[in-house]
């Protein structure tokens, strides 16, 4: 079965396919900067000056989001060692541990 266009007729051109975006991303919020030390004694062994952000799979709404860790309300802990050191810290939402080999 064959279809045929008779002579002159014409078509009306197709419009190009339009792209749909995702729509963006969150943005993060400012990250504060605290100082975290570990110290045996009066020596320190590790200090830590940093902004800490992490990205989470949150279960419920099955979506990363962003978790900040505030510097005021983190629990610092660790250890000094002659070949490992170590700074924990524990947030709200958390806990991340550091492990520093010499």
């Amino acid at each position: 079965h064959t279809t045929t266009t008779p002579a002159g007729t014409q078509t009306a051109p197709t419009p190009p396919a339009r792209t749909v975006r995702p729509p963006p991303a969150p943005q993060p919020s400012a990250i504060p900067t605290g100082t975290y030390t570990v110290s045996d004694g009066n020596r320190t062994c590790v200090k830590a000056v940093m902004g800490l952000q992490l990205m989470a799979q949150n279960t419920e709404q099955e979506q990363m989001e962003y978790v900040t860790v505030n510097p005021n309300v983190t629990q610092i802990s660790g250890s000094c060692g002659m070949v490992q050191s170590e700074l924990n810290l524990t947030f709200s939402g958390g806990f991340v541990n550091f492990i520093f080999v010499k």
